[in-house]
């Protein structure tokens, strides 16, 4: 009895794969995961392209005013670097020199003159830095402009 129903469940290959049993989690299984992981990939690298975005924003708005209010220019200096990489770690990003500082006025925080910094990062992509490099294709920026107060005391 045994030899018959082991000749009975040996079908042919061609028989065997015209039945659609059981095929439908497998078939479901292999879409999600060729699906997920692609747009899981897209959402960490969207997520790092923000990540940039919002550190951009802060840095250069936050460099200009310690660059206007300070009036030492080395302490400004100092202090400007410091966040910046203080705010790029808090981002995930890797410190690197990223502002572009212009003043109107020589020192910077002479009074009525103008500040403005520029930011420019580059975006790492995940999992593919050996291959683009360590900045990776995607660059983003932001810039800010602050007036230095005319008639701030200590001036």
């Amino acid at each position: 009895m045994s030899v018959r129903s082991g000749r009975q469940s040996e079908l042919p290959l061609r028989h065997a794969l015209k039945e659609d049993e059981g095929n439908a989690i497998l078939e479901f299984v292999v879409l999600a995961a060729a699906l997920l992981i692609p747009s899981l990939y897209l959402v960490l690298t969207l997520g790092n392209v923000q990540a940039a975005v919002f550190a951009a924003d802060t840095i250069s708005r936050d460099v200009a005013r310690i660059h206007a209010t300070e009036t030492d220019p080395q302490r400004a200096a100092e202090r400007s670097t410091r966040h910046t990489e203080m705010v790029l770690e808090d981002h995930g990003l890797p410190p690197r020199d990223v502002v572009t500082l212009s003043c109107s006025e020589d020192p910077c925080a002479t009074p009525g003159g103008t500040v403005s910094a520029q930011v420019r990062i580059g975006v790492p992509v995940p999992g593919l830095g050996p291959v683009l490099g360590e900045t990776g294709p995607v660059v983003v920026g932001a810039s800010h402009a602050v007036p230095v107060d005319l008639y701030r005391a200590g001036g």
